[in-house]
């Protein structure tokens, strides 16, 4: 079996030997679906699955060991498909720099269309993600940058980092919510109320459960997304509280929502990280001043 076939052959099992259902999901035919299996039991003499009225019922033991076999296969080839991908990208020149979609949408679409417009021989591949997963892809050096929320648990020998944003966390409610007319929140006030935030590839939800660790709360993180906007909905309509990162509020209606500073706030601070290297490319001296220099900020 070549890759197609081995993808056709667990598509076969994991529909539950239907291949009807098997031959819809993958877009063939459901005869020639059935003429593959046929002629590769034919020519290899082995029968891959147990038949009833001219019917697959389920794998025979040697149709179970190709399927393992036939997974592994699958998972390695997509990943030397995502290797030559980057490798390509690395001898055109391209570079790749990971950002959450947040950081992306708040912070870096201005950049870019200005970048773009005075750098138009400079390629740019944005990797969209929560930072943990965007950590762990700098790490392997699938990244040439990374723009992630402190603390990035980066060794400082091996990477530098710049922090070109300063901010906290914040908690968004709705305007009729019973702690919506408090200046400020204690974290103690949360107790009793159902909390929403990012997901665990975010380092916002670490961040989160650590605090309410360390101030004993009850409460528990109901709602867990990446998308901001549907964490922000679950507040409208009940006493849902989404701690969130602050810029946020530039995006929402103060009609129907109300942002609220705590007293002792979660740090959310954003920074550029990339390898120490002896030297760098020009292309990447050029991306690495341009970004500092668009949100250099002096810190007192």
């Amino acid at each position: 079996m070549d890759i197609t076939q081995l993808n056709y052959f667990v598509n076969i099992v994991e529909c539950g030997c239907n291949l009807s259902l098997a031959a819809k999901k993958i877009h063939i035919s459901q005869s020639a679906l059935s003429q593959m299996v046929t002629n590769f039991e034919k020519e290899e003499e082995i029968n891959l699955f147990y038949r009833k009225n001219g019917r697959l019922e389920e794998p025979t033991a040697s149709g179970e060991k190709l399927y393992h076999y036939a997974l592994d296969i699958l998972k390695m080839h997509d990943e030397m498909k995502d290797m030559i991908r980057k490798e390509s990208s690395k001898q055109k020149g391209t570079i790749r720099l990971g950002l959450p979609s947040l950081i992306l949408r708040v912070f870096f679409s201005n950049f870019f269309s200005k970048f773009i417009v005075e750098n138009p021989e400079i390629k740019i591949e944005i990797v969209e993600d929560g930072c943990n997963e965007l950590r762990r892809m700098l790490l392997q050096k699938d990244l040439d940058y990374a723009v992630l929320i402190e603390p990035t648990n980066l060794d400082t020998k091996a990477f530098e980092e710049h922090v070109i944003q300063i901010d906290e966390l914040t908690a968004f409610m709705s305007t009729a919510h019973p702690l919506a007319k408090n200046k400020k929140i204690a974290w103690r006030e949360l107790d009793n109320f159902p909390i929403a935030t990012f997901n665990e590839s975010f380092v916002t939800n670490d961040l989160v459960k650590r605090t309410f660790k360390e101030n004993q709360l009850e409460t528990e993180i109901i709602f867990t997304s990446s998308s901001w906007d549907f964490l922000i909905e679950t507040t409208r309509y009940t006493d849902t509280i989404a701690i969130l990162p602050s810029p946020i509020r530039r995006y929402l209606s103060t009609e129907n929502y109300v942002e609220k500073s705590f007293k002792n706030p979660i740090p959310f601070n954003v920074l550029l990280c990339r390898p120490i290297k002896n030297s760098y490319s020009s292309v990447e001296t050029v991306l690495h001043e341009s970004i500092l220099s668009y949100f250099y900020q002096p810190i007192e």
